[in-house]
Order: structure tokens, then sequence, then C-alpha cells
């Protein structure tokens, strides 16, 4: 009787070889060693991963294949089917046993769960003779097969993986059957294995790949080649970002250690908030809805001096060659930064030397025009100086030094944006900025408005310190240089609580005292002429304040006390008062002069309001 007139059940008690001869046509023999070989030729070919595949993938065939040999069979329903499988894996000499330790069907017949023991299987045997023990199941060839053939005869998509196995030290290997929706999210990576991926597609989407990889490199390059030719000819940083726009169609920009965008290319927004976006790395951000920035570090002396960053609109995003164009735009634009800082930090110690020169009397007049000319400073043309002092309760020298330093590069910076010929030099703690007038008055804005401007640029960097400024006039001689410094430093010494800019012209004839180096012999002037009357005078100074008015309208008792609505008897009480007081005449007018003097002092200094 031939083997398809059979009952399943039937089928494998038969001999073999006539079980072998009635299933297949033809049928060959494949030693385990020479498997194993094949195994690890393709594992050093095409690598561990697509070996798995394709043995999955032939188990997987081998089942189906011998699925329908036994759906050619009589049988009474698909447990006959299922239960069949084990004794093909074994007529296949796969394994020694099968154990079906768990089988469940539903109501519809269909096969929900089913665990099974395999008892020495050949993928294991070889697996521990040739590597030892595994971190991973093995015995990929069953689970392809059992998969394909259990799938065929259950008309169903079941996936079959090995939970045990005797190559990871197990006992014997074990596996789980079950359809692929009820593994869910547990089988993602076992389905890539069961999906034939042509490599000739994949070794074609590699090659497009490398080619674009090869483009991006030649235009990177390209663009690198622009960007060192510019170094080179001493372009500066404007002409980087010039060629960035030119060739990317990018708008772009470079902003420096203060988040101040120093050069632009392209249509950019007036003001960006960028000081929340540092990052010592390349990223894009998200600025706004309708706003990406792509920005990488720009480092110098191994801290970052700025940024580079390129602008995307709406939803658009960087690929891989705007990275590596960014990234090397950034290495020439620190070169460039670092030329220009040891430029700048060169001519600005040279203008330093010569200004702490002018005010420490070293040079003839001559000399100082001729450097002066040199350094590109008119002698003929007109000037003005701003003394910064800061008050803070550092009292390290070097620390003070280390500040004023870093002050100075952002006032310079400032004074540069502004294109105004200047010289920031510092002395004696303090720092000092001397300004070529016509230079500023391009700006067509008031001195007051100029000095808040600066002091606000200065703040934001350095919030932490009062800063008061003393404000010169404005002078036709170069030579006079040192007569500026003397009265900013006169305007300095009015300094109070209530302001903290001071001009030199808003003093009267005691700027004259101010002049004078020592503020002790300035406060020992104050008491030895009014003293007597500040320590007898009220908490509002009514006797002081009376005094003034009275020199004020040169002595006279009726505008005095007009002034001051007061009676003419209250008033003659009140300056017999004061005269007792500072035990002495009042009409006497070089004491009159002396005191309006000390008063006037009293007053540049905030210590009272008349």
């Amino acid at each position: 009787m031939s083997t398809k007139q059979m009952h399943i059940n039937n089928a494998f008690e038969l001999p073999k070889e006539k079980v072998v001869n009635e299933f297949y046509e033809r049928i060959i023999t494949i030693p385990i060693e020479a498997r194993t070989n094949l195994k690890n030729e393709l594992i050093t070919i095409i690598g561990e991963e697509r070996t798995r595949g394709v043995f999955i993938r032939y188990g997987w065939h081998c089942g189906v294949s011998d699925a329908e040999k036994a759906m050619s069979l009589e049988w009474d329903d698909e447990l006959d089917l299922a239960l069949a499988g084990p004794k093909f894996h074994m007529l296949h000499g796969y394994l020694d046993k099968v154990e079906i330790l768990e089988m469940s069907f539903d109501e519809q017949k269909k096969c929900n769960f089913i665990e099974v023991l395999w008892i020495n299987t050949f993928e294991a045997s070889q697996y521990l003779k040739a590597k030892g023990l595994s971190k991973e199941p093995v015995c990929h060839n069953l689970c392809g097969y059992a998969s394909g053939y259990l799938s065929k005869v259950l008309q169903q998509p079941i996936l079959v993986k090995e939970v045990e196995c005797r190559a990871m030290g197990h006992e014997q290997c074990k596996c789980i059957c079950m359809p692929i929706d009820k593994w869910g999210d547990q089988i993602t990576s076992d389905l890539s294995y069961y999906q034939a991926n042509s490599m000739i597609k994949e070794l074609d989407e590699i090659t497009a790949k490398l080619k674009m990889e090869r483009d991006h490199l030649s235009k990177a390059s390209d663009i690198h080649r622009q960007l060192i030719k510019e170094l080179l000819s001493n372009q500066g940083i404007q002409k980087v970002v010039d060629i960035l726009f030119e060739t990317t169609g990018l708008t772009v920009f470079i902003e420096d250690e203060y988040n101040q965008i120093i050069v632009k290319s392209g249509n950019l927004p007036d003001q960006l908030a960028l000081n929340k976006y540092r990052d010592s790395n390349t990223t894009f951000v998200r600025y706004s809805e309708k706003l990406s920035l792509l920005r990488t570090p720009i480092y110098y002396g191994q801290q970052i001096k700025g940024y580079c960053s390129f602008v995307y609109i709406g939803e658009n995003h960087p690929n891989e060659l705007d990275y590596m164009i960014i990234e090397n735009a950034a290495i020439t634009s620190s070169l460039i930064l670092f030329n220009e800082s040891i430029k700048v930090n060169t001519e600005q110690t040279i203008k330093r030397s010569f200004l702490n020169d002018i005010l420490e009397g070293r040079l003839a007049k001559e000399e100082m025009y001729k450097i002066a000319y040199y350094l590109d400073f008119n002698p003929s043309s007109t000037y003005w100086m701003l003394t910064f002092e800061r008050y803070v309760k550092e009292t390290c020298i070097e620390n003070e030094l280390a500040y004023n330093e870093e002050m100075i590069g952002h006032i310079h910076l400032f004074l540069k944006e502004r294109s105004i010929n200047s010289i920031v030099s510092q002395k004696l703690n303090k720092i000092i900025i001397l300004i070529e007038y016509p230079t500023f008055e391009k700006l067509h804005i008031t001195q007051s408005s100029f000095i808040d401007q600066l002091l606000r640029h200065c703040s934001r960097r350095f919030p932490k310190y009062r800063i008061s400024v003393g404000v010169s006039s404005v002078i036709q001689e170069f030579a006079q240089t040192v007569t500026l410094y003397n009265e900013t430093l006169a305007a300095l010494r009015t300094t109070n609580n209530r302001k903290n800019v001071y001009y030199f012209e808003d003093l009267g004839i005691e700027s004259v005292l101010f002049q004078l180096q020592d503020d002790v012999l300035i406060e020992r002037f104050v008491n030895q002429h009014i003293g007597r009357l500040l320590e007898a005078d009220s908490n509002e100074f009514e006797l002081i304040k009376t005094l003034f008015v009275y020199i004020d309208n040169g002595s006279s008792i009726n505008n005095t006390a007009k002034e001051l609505s007061m009676s003419i008897s209250g008033l003659r009480y009140r300056l017999t008062k004061i005269s007792e007081i500072l035990n002495h005449d009042l009409n006497d007018t070089q004491y009159a002069f002396t005191i309006y003097l000390a008063i006037n002092i009293l007053k540049a200094k905030g210590k009272i309001e008349i």
C-alpha cells in the first residue's frame, strides 16, 4: 500500500527507508560537520545575523515542504497533522526525541499554545562541540522548520521561539509555539529573520548611500578649501558666512561669547535671544514655531568664544552635509577669530601703553603727536574721556586686575561695534576710555544716552557691581589728555548714592578742590569751615540751607527772606545763630566765599540737597 493511502498516524510505523522513499522523490544527506562549516563560512561572509536568517528560512521551507506531504496523507483533524511534526523532525535526524509538554486549541480548533521539549538537537550539540556555551538559543533551523510546518498544517501564522537551549547550559531545549498575534512585542526582532532581504538590493542601497556620502565629502571639502583660502588671504570672518550662504543657501551668522551677533549673511530676524542656547557640542534646536538653528561652538584657547549657526525655516532640518560644513566652518572661524584677537590685543596693548605714558608724563609733545599719528589718532581732533570706578568688596588685587581686563575687552567690543576710535586702559584700578569725539558724534546721540547704553552693556555682563562714571569736558588739544583724566577724577570725587554718572562740567568752583588727589584734604577743608554748623544743625540742614541761600543772594536779607518764605525778623534771628555757631562775621566777603565753596562740595557729594 502506498503511504499516500495510509493514515498519517500509521505512516511512521513503517521502516525509515520506506517512509523516506515514499515521501520524497529524491533525498540527499549532508554531514553535520559540512553543514557546520558552511554556517561558519556564511558567518564570515555575510555576518552572524544574516546567517541566522538564512538557516531560519531554510528550516521554514523544509517545514512547509513536509507539511504539504503530511497533508497529502489521510488524517482526521489538524491535531493529527500537528502531532506528525515531531515525527518528521526525528525522521530527518534533527533531534533524538520530541516531548509535547502542553497543547491547547480554542473552540474554533485554532491553536492557542504549544510547549515542546526537544531532546538532543543537532544544532545545540554542534555548537557546544565547536564553541562551548552560548549566550542565546542556537536551534535556528529547528525553529524555522517548526514555524513553517505548523503555519502550513494549521492554516494560521505560527511562530516558534526557543526559550531554553542546551547550548546555553539548560538540560534540554524547550520551545513555545504560538500564533504571531499572541506574541505581541516579544517577537519584533524574530520576525525580521523570516523576511528574505535581497543582498543585491541592499548593496545597491549601500552604494547609493556611499555615493551620497562621497558627494557630501566632496562638497564639504570644496567649501573647506574656500574657507582656508579666505583664512590665508586675511579676508576676515564676514567672508566665511558669505561663502556658507552662497554654497548652502542657508542663512548663517556668527556670534561672540556674549551671544552678540558679529557677522551674518542671509535673511535673519533683527532680534534673537541666544543666551539660553549654549552647548559644548553641535546641536539642532527649535527656536520658535517658524525657526530652528543648527549651532556649533567656536573654540580657541580651550574656551568657547562664540557660535556658528545655520537658520532653518518651518519644518526644515539639517542633513549630514550641513553638520560637516558647519563644523568645518567653526574650525576656520576659530582660526580667524584667534588671529584677529592677537591683532586686536597687540594693537590695544600698544594703545594702552601709549595712553599710560601720556598720563604719567613720560612723552614729549612731539613724540606724543608722532605716536598718535601712527595709531590713527588725529592730534588736532577733539577728545573726550570717561573713567569707570567699580564698587565691590573684593580686596584681592589679582582679582581686581582680572576683572578690569575682562571689562576692558567688553567695553572695547561695544566701541568697536559703533566704529568709535578710542583707547581703553586701566590705571589705579580704574578703567579709562579716551574717545576721539568726532567718531562719537557720528552716532547722533547725546552724551548721556551713549553712557547709559554703555553702562547697560556692561551691567548685562557684570550685574553684581555698581559702576560710577566720571565724565570730562571736550578738549581741542590731544596734549591735554592729562587734563581730561584729572577732570574725570574730580567728577568721581562727587560720588553719592543717588546717581552713578558725574560730569565735570556740572561742577562749579568746587571743581578746583576736587582735582586734589587727597580726599582727606577736601574733607578737612569742609569740616574746618562748616563742621560746627553741621553738628549743630538738624537733620533737615535748615541752618546750612539758610546760609547757602543768603550767600547765593549776595547777602541780601530781603531776597533771602523772599526765597525762603521767611519773615525778616525770623531770618535775622537764624543768621545771628549761624554767626554765633561759626564764631565769624557772615558779612566778611572772603569768609563767605570759603563757606559757599564748602557747602557746594557737600552738594556735589550728595550729602545735602538745596
